[in-house]
This record gives structure tokens, sequence and C-alpha cells, in this order.
């Protein structure tokens, strides 16, 4: 990035006037009743809710990251979960460049967020924060965040448009980012210990691409692992269609992550580690397995289980795991929660 986007960006972070203004503009013509915020990096800044609290417009703030108690968003950086900044010094940010790998734009973050969690804006103008697993709502508590201001919901999804499908094309399914955390390389030690018959296909690249390549030619693997590369919508999901299971072998704190709404949309069950929010939405048997976060010899346990069921063992796992989907993840559960958080938050004006 430029040194003038940098400098721009660091400017904009503070003194948005001009968006504000917008902002009060359109509360007074649209009146609404609450206002529900999503993400306020890096387009705005943490400014909005003062903005709105002015207004005395409730607001329940969407959390689908760590950025309200980590300047990365993520809790990992330097290839290991990293807490050190929920406690409140964020200049371990800075010190590990934990934002895009640059001081400068790490230190931007790293300010804006430690500045409003001293002086209290969050708990201070923000109604409630909306979770979608209770593992990030302990962590904002953690970091501060008043533990009455939270409310679970899980993110919404729509489970209607995916056809299920209770046959599969003996293999198992990956999709993701190719990257360290979300536990690629641990899937591809599973598959060299994991019964011969056993077949993964991998949807994604990213900057561990070569080196998964390099690995599965290594491992002589090039039969028994397929490299589909990204791919989007009907064809995304056609792959989790035909596969037995989607494996999400994450070594992060990867919240909820979407893949697991659509596998079991798509009456996939999945094989996931047991890992931060991911645990509250795995039944065991029901709509997926879990393995302990890293360990390979589990995990090949698990794919070769899969795909050792019979087609009425399957086809029974299968209809659970979109049974679970319909009654968990799809969008009307949401909505009714949404609508209660709504309420709650009118009613405290």
């Amino acid at each position: 990035m430029a040194t003038r986007q940098k400098v721009g960006l660091f400017v904009e972070a503070y003194g948005i006037q001009r968006m504000n203004r917008e902002l009060l503009d359109l509360v007074k013509q649209v009146k609404p009743d609450v206002a529900i915020v999503q993400n306020v990096f890096p387009l705005m800044s943490p400014s909005v809710y003062s903005t709105l609290f002015s207004a005395n417009i409730p607001i329940i703030q969407a959390v689908y990251n760590y950025r309200l108690v980590c300047p990365s968003a993520e809790l990992y950086t330097e290839g290991a979960i990293c807490e050190r900044c929920v406690s409140g010094n964020t200049a371990h940010a800075i010190i590990h460049r934990c934002y895009r790998n640059s001081y400068a734009q790490s230190a931007w973050y790293a300010s804006i967020i430690g500045f409003h969690r001293m002086i209290g804006t969050f708990n201070k103008k923000i109604s409630y924060f909306m979770v979608p697993d209770e593992f990030l709502g302990k962590k904002l508590i953690a970091g501060g965040i008043q533990g009455e201001k939270i409310r679970w919901n899980p993110n919404p999804y729509f489970t209607s448009p995916i056809k299920p499908e209770a046959t599969h094309k003996g293999h198992v399914l990956f999709v993701g980012r190719l990257i360290r955390q979300k536990g690629i390389l641990t899937l591809l030690k599973a598959m060299t210990i994991a019964g011969p018959n056993s077949r993964l296909v991998i949807v994604g690249q990213g900057e561990l691409s070569v080196q998964i390549q390099n690995e599965i030619s290594r491992a002589g693997l090039e039969g028994r692992i397929t490299l589909m590369g990204p791919l989007w919508d009907d064809e995304m999901i056609c792959q989790i269609q035909n596969s037995a299971a989607v494996v999400i072998p994450s070594e992060w704190y990867d919240n909820l992550p979407l893949i697991l709404c659509q596998a079991n949309a798509a009456g996939k069950p999945v094989i996931a580690s047991r890992i931060n929010g991911i645990p509250e939405y795995v039944r065991e048997g029901e709509n997926g397995f879990m393995f302990e976060t890293g360990n390979a010899i589990e995990l090949a346990g698990l794919i070769d289980k899969v795909l050792g069921l019979s087609q009425e063992e399957y086809s029974l796992l299968s209809k659970r795991s979109r049974s679970f989907a319909e009654n968990v993840f799809d969008y009307p559960n949401h909505y009714r929660i949404l609508m209660e958080i709504i309420r709650q938050a009118k009613e405290d004006k």
C-alpha cells in the first residue's frame, strides 16, 4: 500500500466528519428504531457509535471476528493462536506487525482499538453485541465487554436453495483458503495415514498452494488428492453435494465457518477440529464428527469411518445433517432471535 494511501486511511479513521454528517442526515430521513452495525473498519471508524448514540439510536453490533479485542481481528499471529491484546494492551499488535505484516498499519488499528477500549466506547455506546457462538462472546468478555450485553445468534443462512444429497462419490472435501491456520497441512498428513482407498478433493487457493502440491507429490498422493483451485457458487455447492463429508480442520478461532452451514444444508456431515465455537455446532454422529485439533491420526480415522459407512448408515447421517441445518442455521431462526434482540434494544432506549 502506498504511503499516501496509508496516511489517507489514518486520517479517515480519526476524522470522518463528512461521513458522520451523512449518517446523521440518513438517520433523520429514515428514523430507524435501531442500528445494526457490522464492521466499521476500514472505511468507517468507531466514531459511528458516538454519532448514532448522540441521535438516541440503539446500536446492535453484529460481531463476526475479534476486532474489538484484537487489531488483526483473528487472534492469530506468527503461525499460532495469540491472545496478547485481549487484556487491553494493543501495543503487542505493533510489535508483531499483526495487520498485513506492517508496523504502520498495525499501529493504525492498534491505536484506534486501544483508544476506544480505554475510554469505554464499546460498552457505553453499544446496546448489544450479537455473536454467532458463545466462545466468541467469552473472548469479548475477557476483553472487557460487559457480559450482560452479549447476545447469541447463529449467522444467517438460507438452506432451502441447496438440494440435500444422500449419496456421495467416495471422497471427502476441503473448502477454504490454503493457509496454515485452516489446518490444511494436518489434513494432508492425515491422508498419508488414512486407508489407501480414501480420497480428498481440495477447493481453494492461498499462500500454501505450491507447498501443498509439493507435499502431495512427495507423499505419492497424486491419485488420491485432487486440487480443484478456487470454485464459487453452483460449482462449489456441486462439489459439496458430491462429497461424503466436508473436513474443517481449523487450527485457529474461526467462528462458525460458512462451509459448516453449507455442508449440513447439502446433507453432508462435517469432520471438524474441536476448537473455538465449532463444537457448539457439531453434534457427534448427528451432523458430523470431531477430532482433537492438529491430531492427524484421529482425523484419518474419522475420514476412513465416514467413507466406510454403509449406504443406509450414510443416508441416515445425511438426513440428520440436513435437519440440523434447517433447525439451527436456516434464516428464519436467525431472524426470530434478531427481532428479539431488537425488541430488547428498543425497550432499553
